[in-house]
Order: C-alpha cells, then structure tokens, then sequence
C-alpha cells in the first residue's frame, strides 16, 4: 500500500498555528528562565537550568524552534512553486523580497535597541548594567540571523529536492551526526559550528519535502520514534546534556551550535505534529479559529523581536520599587511570583504589541529597495554577501549582546549597516526570469 500523501495544499491552517504557537512558546520560556534580580542596589541575573538542574528536562517543552523552521521550508516551497508557474519575478527579486521583510522590523528593532543604549551611556549608567540589558535583548537574535541563511539558500535546497528527495535531509543530517562526532572527539569544538548550517538547513529541508509529499504519516510516525528512541540515549549515555538550550558550564551545548540531540527532539516534534496535521486543519476550519491564527501570524514577528523589551522595562520598575518580590529560588512562593512575572509580562507585552501594530508602517515595514545602475549578477551577489553581512551581525549581536563590556558593538553594527545597504540594491534591468 503507497503511504505516500498527494503533494500538500498551498495554505495549511495546521502550520500557520505551529508557527505561531511555536514563537509563543519560545517568547513563554525565554520570559520563564530571565530571573532578574535587585540586591544590594543591583540588578543581576540567576539561571533556574544552573541553580535547580532538574529543570532542564523543562526545555524539551520549550525547545520548539525545529517547529518553526520546519514549517518556514513549507512556506518557502509554497512561494517558490507558486512563484515558478506564473513567472512573476526573477529567483533574486524573489529572495530580496523575502530577505527585506525580516531586515526591515529588525533593523528597525536594532535602531531602536542601540539607541537607548546611546541614551543610557549619555545619563551615566554603568557599564554593567548596560550589558545585561543589551544582552536580555539580543539574545534571541540568532534566531533571525539563522533565518535568513535558509532563506537565501530555497532556490538550492528546491533544486536539490527535486533531484535527489529524502536524500537531501537525511544527507545533511548525516553532517550534523558527523561534525559532532568530530568536534567532540577532536576537543575541536569550533567545527561544530558547521552545525548551524547542517542541522537547520535539514529541519528546513523537512518542510520541504512534506510539502513536495514525500513525508507520509507513516514515515512521519517512524521519524518520531526513532528520535524518541535516541534522545534519551544521547542525554544519559552519550555526551549532551539534557538542557535544549544553552547552560553555563557544559562542555556541549544542544542549541549553540545545534547538536545531534537537537536533532533527535526535531524528529519526534516534527513527525508527531506532521502526521496530525489534517485532524488539527477540520478542528481550525471552524468558528473563530481561522481568525484566531491569521491574528497571530500576523503578529508573531513583532512578537519575537519585542518580546524581551516588557522584560527590561518590568524589572526596572518592579523590582527596585518592591512591587515584584522576590522570594526565595524554588520555593513555592518562586513559582508563585513566577506566574505573577509571567502574567505581568503578557500585559506590557499585548499593550507593545498593540503599539506596533498601530505603527505598522514603521515596524512592519520591509526595507525598502534602490534602483542602481549594475548588472543583475552583480546585484545578486550584493544581495547574497549582504544577507550574509546581517546574519554575521545578528549572531555577533545574539552572542555578545548590544552592550558588550558596556560599549557599542562597533563591528556587529558596522556589518549589519553595510548588510543592510547592499540587500536593497536592484539591478536597474530586470533580471531573467529563470
């Protein structure tokens, strides 16, 4: 019996929800492990994974970012295979359009960022205090920078499914098994950072696949069983740790680079909400659900990038002033305040939220584009080194913060400007139509 589905539909209510559900949960978790504290006429930080290990198993349930950009490489398959039978643009104008409406909120969100931070500098706040807040709001930036990469590389990882199929994703996973092997055995840890590449750009190329119809429910069930087989296996006998995101203090990170356990969630993530997707489509095809999802994606961009800001501006508020307690780490009275945390985040968040959107023009809008007088393959190798140039800059920023050592990140802002300016250079001719 062929266990094979007939190529997906172009619009899929089931993944327009994980997609937003995973952001929500990402934003939920990152709010849940920014413990700030107040003592002695301070702010610091505690990290819950370090001080209570046993919550590291928590991050199994939040670690859903493999959700998103498997769904991102359905999304993409679908604006390229559409794209393709009307002929309505040229492969760059294609990936400029795309590339622009991530950097176009970004970059308004880093203006916005480094410009407070001037503001800061000019009122006398001190170093420290600079960096860790510069941190809380880069650090989910990797994300994004990530992002673009994939996005870049559709047209390749297109043509490359269509060619070889399954082989592409169970290639590049083979890579992350093979980087991390070395890198671990080596001591070579830097290798690992192919992993970046290897591991998402195979999560991406899953979405690719399901949406070309290769990825069954059958075949879906069994990827969710191996990985299910193997995680515990990798996180007890092998060398990762439990924690699916990063952990003061290990040797081997799950999440920064992505690992081969990483991997092992993405597969049970991916073949369990896959293989559902039709029951969960019936369920969102009634009432107020359609509504309900397009509302959220609409704004689960803004979500992602804002989403650490009600984190700086409650804690500057709530703790000096007494209005936030503070009790002791996981006690009950933790968890309660937790919940009060999480509460009040989502306030000042929804009212962001609807800030945003009021000023869509503003924070929604892609960057825009220039006309110049070069050759189309010159302006699409500035589109590439450019997207390239802002991914560098994003990771910069996600790993040192917007305040490293309580100073301007010079170089990361430098690449991402330069990024910036040669993304929105168009060829003065259109470019063929491939």
């Amino acid at each position: 019996m062929n266990d094979r589905p007939a190529p997906a539909p172009q619009r899929e209510r089931a993944l327009d929800l994980y997609r937003s559900a995973a952001v929500v949960i990402v934003v939920i978790g990152h709010w849940l492990l920014s413990v700030m504290t107040y003592r002695d006429g301070a702010f610091g930080r505690d990290n819950p994974l370090v001080l209570m290990p046993w919550t590291q198993w928590i991050t199994w349930f939040f670690q859903v970012v493999p959700v998103f950009f498997a769904v991102a490489g359905y999304a993409g398959a679908v604006s390229w295979t559409r794209r393709d039978a009307e002929g309505r643009s040229s492969r760059q104008d294609r990936i400029r359009h795309r590339v622009t409406r991530t950097l176009g909120p970004t970059a308004v969100y880093a203006v916005f960022v480094l410009t407070v931070l001037g503001v800061l500098v000019l009122a006398g706040i001190e170093g420290q205090v600079l960096e860790l807040g510069g941190w809380a709001v880069a650090m989910h930036l990797w994300f994004l920078g990530v992002y673009l990469m994939v996005v870049a590389l559709t047209p390749i990882a297109l043509a490359a499914h269509r060619r070889f199929g399954l082989a592409v994703p169970a290639v590049l996973g083979a890579g992350v098994v093979v980087v991390d092997v070395v890198g671990i055995a080596t001591g070579f840890a830097e290798i690992r950072m192919l992993n970046y590449l290897f591991c998402w750009a195979a999560i991406y190329q899953l979405g690719i696949a399901w949406h070309g119809g290769l990825l069954g429910r059958r075949l879906l069930l069994t990827m969710a069983a191996v990985g299910a087989a193997a995680l515990p296996v990798l996180v007890t006998w092998g060398p990762y740790p439990v924690a699916m995101i990063g952990v003061p203090g290990v040797q081997v990170e799950n999440s920064a680079p992505p690992s081969v356990a990483l991997l092992a969630l993405a597969l049970v993530q991916i073949g369990v909400l896959f293989a559902i997707v039709p029951a969960v489509n019936r369920v969102l095809a009634r009432g107020v659900w359609p509504r309900v999802v397009s509302v959220a994606n609409d704004n689960v961009m803004a979500l992602y990038l804002w989403h650490m800001l009600p984190v700086i501006v409650v804690t500057l508020v709530g703790y000096p002033t007494g209005l936030l307690p503070q009790p002791s780490m996981g006690s009950g009275a933790w968890w309660l305040a937790r919940l009060e945390w999480e509460v009040v985040l989502m306030v000042v968040a929804a009212a962001l939220l609807s800030l945003l959107f009021w000023q869509r023009r503003v924070f929604a809008a892609p960057l825009p584009t220039f006309t110049v007088p070069v050759p189309p393959v010159l302006a699409e190798t500035l589109l590439y080194v450019g997207t390239a140039s802002c991914a560098l800059a994003l990771g910069l920023v996600s790993a040192n913060g917007f305040a490293p050592g309580g100073r301007f990140p010079v170089t990361a802002a430098v690449l991402f400007g330069v990024g910036a300016v040669l993304v929105t250079v168009r060829p003065r001719l259109p470019a063929a139509t491939d």
